[in-house]
């Protein structure tokens, strides 16, 4: 209702003849000279009519509501607040009033005097939408306020309302979807955009806020298919184009990452968003050069982009630079952090790529210093408390890692994982009763917890007890059938125990849950090499393994003894060569490298290997040194006869 037809009833309201009807009249008189100068552009003018009808007409809440609107024309905020303010007074229940004066808030507010006004004008315009429920504008206006003052509740609640009023507003859907999806509300995010798409079928936005929903909730198959929708709706969009770019990337599909990156460098090709895109998708197609090229290219334009320094670093570690990459982490955690949003985030980041560099240098100590820096950079973690201690074990610095478990788990009492990970501490600090105890404990409190069994387990398979580890075992398989590492653990056990047909078939249930599960192709590949049985197939499941993971000396090892239970001796040596210098001193294999030596005549050599046998690594016990001390017996024997003939 207009402020000249509120006037109106204010005449309309007294009794005829009466003195009110007169003095309402009058104030009738001059509300209607004010509003023809105001639509005359003589706001001044204007105002002296309006004091004249006020004076005519006091209690009139219209009158002052409209002069506050004619004091806002001029200017003069602080009186047109009053103005208002003393409309609302006069008439707490006109909706016209508190709009207006929540309007006035919002100058003030724009002003820079702070959140006070604003979260004024928001109270107003919650008491003018419960006047007025239907008032479609203000209820929009609502919905924006709430958003500046970082209310995503109450934007939410004034989106919904306004839909109600304006159930077609296309504009509308999208921001309340993208509030549900803020607050990781996936299921009323995704629903609120469907009903987007029933305003609009063709919206591109729509589609792309849909694909948004899918990649947040891990629907990564969805999440294409809506971006590649709204990019045939729209193939200009390049932010839909880029994220459709990070989702295939993260579903491993690099290839297809990089002909969307190229799409848009083709648009603008200094895109630094472009760029990372397909740096990261040559990283993961293994060229290392070109993608080091794109982010170079990034950093010549923005030295302090950090996406791109961080590209760097991830190129670095797939080419196993760990010192390059240990160099290039200190450089950027030495950088001015002055104006970067999110930067303890950054460094949390940071540090845990520190931490795993360090780690692949066998730097344990710095690893574990480099864990606690992440650690404290942001809320403490269980898991970097676990990790840090973990790290102290691998130093051998015993000492500081129950330093840290007594202190972590001070601080998170219930967490599982801590005192599984203070259990491995002790185990390897050399008490394995005390770890025994501390496992049996969580055991009482969890008892089906998988976690829990596997670790038990594995205390008493390193103790060589593996009938008390095998029914631990049996049971973390059935609180997770589809568990790989219970499997994986029964499988061993199993063949520790001789039971090799029983091995066997776990490890072949193992695979056909993952075909390409390494450590079981690897491991029953060599089960069956070892003794002689289903050779060809054993080899195929070794050389499958090495493929997966070509620099592992085990699986190299494992290629060599099958290669030389197949009679393959050439092949054998090169591959168990490798191993060898992968894995340093490691007892079995050598012995197994002697053997193959032996058999091709170079007995100096495999000599030589056996020696180191004895001498090596064998932490699990595998070798066996009285073989290994007959075989260097026998060689000797050998060399001596070769060289003495006579002594034949």
């Amino acid at each position: 209702m207009t402020s000249l037809g509120l006037s109106l009833l204010l005449v309309v309201g007294a009794p005829p003849g009466s003195v009110a009807s007169s003095a309402r009249a009058e104030a009738y008189y001059h509300f209607s000279l004010a509003q023809q100068a105001k639509l005359q552009g003589e706001a001044k003018e204007a105002l002296e009519e309006l004091k004249k009808a006020q004076k005519s007409d006091p209690g009139s809440a219209a009158i002052r509501t409209e002069q506050a609107s004619v004091l806002r024309e001029l200017g003069r905020i602080e009186e047109a607040v009053a103005a208002a303010q003393e409309a609302v007074r006069l008439d707490p229940d006109d909706a016209a009033a508190r709009v207006v004066l929540a309007h006035l808030f919002l100058m003030k507010a724009d002003t820079g005097t702070g959140t006070g006004e604003l979260k004024s004008a928001a109270l107003q315009y919650e008491e003018a939408v419960r006047l007025d429920p239907g008032d479609a504008q203000t209820l929009r206006t609502l919905a924006t306020l709430y958003g500046q003052l970082g209310d995503p509740d109450g934007a939410a609640k004034a989106w919904e309302r306004y839909l109600i009023a304006e159930p077609g507003d296309l504009d509308a859907y999208l921001r309340l979807g993208a509030l549900y999806l803020a607050k990781g509300d996936t299921d009323r995010a995704a629903a609120t955009f469907k009903q987007a798409l029933e305003v609009d079928p063709g919206s591109a936005p729509t589609y792309a806020k849909l694909a948004d929903v899918f990649d947040k909730a891990q629907q990564v198959e969805q999440a294409i298919l809506h971006y590649r929708k709204a990019l045939e709706i729209d193939g200009s969009d390049l932010r839909t184009r880029l994220a459709l770019g990070e989702v295939l990337l993260r579903a491993n599909r690099p290839q297809e990452a990089l002909t969307e990156s190229q799409a848009v460098l083709q648009v603008d090709a200094k895109n630094p968003e472009g760029l990372v895109l397909k740096g990261s998708a040559l990283r993961d197609l293994k060229d290392y050069e070109a993608a080091a090229a794109a982010a170079d290219q990034v950093l010549a334009q923005h030295p302090g982009d950090l996406r791109a320094a961080f590209l760097r670093i991830t190129i670095l570690e797939g080419r196993e630079d760990y010192p390059a990459v240990s160099a290039e982490i200190k450089r950027l955690l030495a950088r001015d952090r002055r104006g970067e949003p999110q930067a303890t985030h950054n460094d949390r980041i940071f540090w845990l790529h520190l931490a795993m560099a360090e780690r692949q240098q066998k730097r344990y100590s710095e690893a574990a210093a480099s864990l606690a820096q992440a650690n404290r950079a942001g809320d403490p973690d269980p898991r970097l408390f676990a990790s840090e201690m973990e790290a102290l074990a691998l130093a051998k610095e015993y000492g500081k890692a129950l330093e840290v478990a007594k202190s972590a788990r001070a601080r998170f009492p219930e967490d599982s994982a801590l005192a599984i990970q203070e259990a491995l501490v002790w185990q390897e600090h050399g008490d394995p009763d005390r770890a025994q105890a501390l496992l049996e404990a969580l055991r009482v409190k969890q008892p089906q917890d998988g976690e829990v069994l596997l670790r038990l387990a594995q205390l008493h398979q390193r103790a060589k007890r593996y009938a008390q580890a095998e029914p631990l075992l049996r049971q973390a398989r059935q609180a997770d059938p589809k568990g790989l590492g219970a499997l994986f653990l029964l499988g061993a056990n199993l063949e520790r125990q001789k039971k090799h047909d029983a091995a066997e078939q776990v490890f072949r249930e193992l695979l056909a849950l993952r075909s390409d599960f390494a450590p079981a192709l690897n491991y029953l590949g060599y089960m069956n090499a070892d003794r002689g049985v289903q050779l060809e197939e054993a080899l195929t499941l070794i050389e499958k393994a090495v493929a997966l993971e070509p620099d592992n000396g085990s699986y190299l090892d494992s290629l060599g003894w099958a290669l030389f239970r197949m009679n393959q001796l050439d092949r054998a040596e090169d591959s168990l060569r490798k191993a060898a210098d992968k894995e340093t001193g490691n007892a079995v294999i050598c012995d197994h490298l002697a053997d193959v030596l032996h058999r091709r005549g170079k007995l100096q050599e495999a000599l030589a290997f056996w020696q180191k046998a004895l001498q090596g690594k064998d932490d699990d016990g595998e070798l066996d040194r009285a073989a290994v001390e007959r075989k260097i017996k026998q060689a000797r024997t050998a060399l001596d006869d070769s060289a003495n003939p006579d002594h034949r």
